[in-house]
């Protein structure tokens, strides 16, 4: 709101030099003719928007905020995880199949996959949810507020070089009518009504005029230029403004209060909601912090498998063999002793790659309570510091609304006194008109000097340059007020 200030000041300030350039310059040294590439005021305005770097920047902050909202929308749902592991072991090992000793060399693979969900945890995944909502529409009013800041920056921009083109036009006017008072003196003075020296003041008011409308025309460059730089185009870029018919305002009192005008601008302004916007955020970080103090309840799952080149299956076959154990002899006669001995045999064969992972797989639920008993006083710190927060965001919003009132009062007297000073220059150009009229009169006749009528000549040209700056200055105050209503800035 501050902006519209420093923009009305910029704004006169350049209406004011436009006069006050003293140096020497040849008549035919610029011109504002141009065959540029033509542009509105909502060309103006629009091509800013899309060049600036600022809303460029506030655009990534923007997004910045839409990307953390849903990243805190997602820290609700249960987290997943997978993971694999290769090893390869030798000499003497623990055969992780048999968990028996071996000298071999061993290799293996692991698999798990762990989930885990929190379960309840004082409400700070919700309320981070709603803070995070927040700043992003405290973000985009942000961004709506720089664009409004934008816009007023162009209006003036605009109006800057209006204003210069019809201060231009005015000085032109005032060199043809000099131009043609020293014709008729020249013809005076061949005639001998005149002394010679008339002719010699009249051509100096005349260089005057030149060097105005030269000022006049370098102002014009001027205002181009900084509307361009207020666009964020270049230098180079040769524009041509399309001329709106400003006409001249009829005095009369503005149509809302400064009241009224209050109570419409803190229910629409984007700063004023941005500033609510950051008082809600900070209530929001007051219930996640209050969330500390609670239990965290959480739940967890698992599954594991593993594959070893150990393991492997043995098959033992057993068999009964009959056998010569030795000889008895019975009355003489020997008869051999069978003997059946049983005997085993196996064989070993390597267990498969997939068998191994559904045979070893294991699984396992399991739920957990964090509850806070004492962490140094940490969370009783960050509840005072979101508490602070929330106080210095409430004076920040009571601040906002406060100079936007005080900025509103200033603007409406503003446009009060630009009102008064409008009227009064209507009549001083009046009055003066109808002396330089009577002092031209005068002067044809040889009974006004040529001091005493370039005196009455450059009353009139200032009090009408002073009349279009009154004029601008005017219509400038009303649109800052109609700025504060939502109502168009366009003419």
């Amino acid at each position: 709101m501050k902006i519209a200030k420093i923009l009305l000041s910029t704004f006169l300030l350049a209406n004011t030099l436009t006069f006050a350039q003293t140096s020497a310059v040849s008549a035919g040294g610029n011109s504002t003719s141009s065959s540029g590439e033509k542009v509105t005021l909502q060309d103006a305005i629009d091509f800013a928007l899309k060049n600036n770097l600022s809303i460029k920047q506030n655009s990534l902050q923007v997004e910045q905020g839409l990307n953390t909202l849903e990243q805190s929308k997602w820290a609700k749902y249960p987290t997943i995880n997978g993971g694999t592991n290769f090893n390869l072991f030798s000499g003497r090992n623990i055969n992780p199949y048999t968990n028996g000793i071996i000298t071999n060399t061993v290799g293996s693979n692991g698999f798990g996959l762990n989930s885990a969900v929190t379960l309840f945890d004082g409400y700070q995944t919700r309320n981070g949810i709603a803070l995070n909502q927040l700043n992003l529409e405290a973000s985009r009013l942000d961004l709506q507020a720089m664009k409004n800041q934008i816009t007023l920056n162009i209006v003036v921009g605009y109006l800057n070089v209006l204003s210069q083109q019809d201060i231009l036009a005015v000085a032109q006017r005032q060199m043809e009518v000099t131009q043609t008072q020293l014709e008729r003196t020249q013809k005076l003075v061949n005639a001998g009504s005149l002394p010679e020296t008339n002719l010699y003041d009249i051509k100096a008011q005349l260089a005057n005029d030149e060097v105005s409308v030269v000022n006049a025309e370098n102002a014009i460059i001027s205002a181009k230029l900084t509307l361009k730089q207020l666009m964020n185009a270049g230098a180079d870029r040769d524009i041509e403004v399309v001329r709106v018919e400003v006409p001249n305002p009829n005095i009369q009192p503005y149509p809302s209060s400064p009241a009224q005008v209050y109570e419409i601008a803190q229910s629409f302004l984007a700063d004023v909601q941005a500033a609510d916007m950051r008082v809600k955020a900070s209530s929001k970080s007051v219930d996640i912090a209050k969330g500390l103090k609670m239990p965290v309840i959480s739940a967890s799952a698992n599954l594991n498998s593993s594959y070893s080149t150990a393991a492997e299956n043995v098959s033992v076959t057993q068999k009964i063999i009959e056998t010569e154990a030795g000889y008895v002899n019975v009355a003489g006669t020997r008869y051999p002793v069978i003997a059946y001995l049983p005997t085993s045999s196996s064989t070993s064969e390597k267990i498969n790659y997939f068998r191994q992972l559904g045979g070893n797989s294991n699984a396992s639920l399991g739920l957990s309570v964090r509850i806070p008993i004492f962490n140094g006083y940490s969370t009783k710190f960050r509840l005072t510091t979101a508490q602070i927060n929330q106080k210095q965001s409430e004076l920040q919003a009571q601040n906002v609304r406060l100079r936007l009132r005080q900025d509103i009062d200033q603007a409406y007297v503003n446009l009060t006194n630009s009102a008064k000073r409008y009227s009064a220059l209507g009549n001083q150009v009046r009055a003066l008109e109808e002396s330089f009229r009577a002092a031209e009169s005068k002067f044809n006749v040889g009974s006004l000097n040529a001091l005493d009528y370039s005196i009455s000549k450059t009353n009139l040209d200032r009090a009408r340059t002073n009349q279009i700056q009154a004029k601008y200055d005017y219509i400038f105050r009303i649109k800052i007020l109609d700025y504060y209503q939502n109502k168009p800035l366009s003419f």
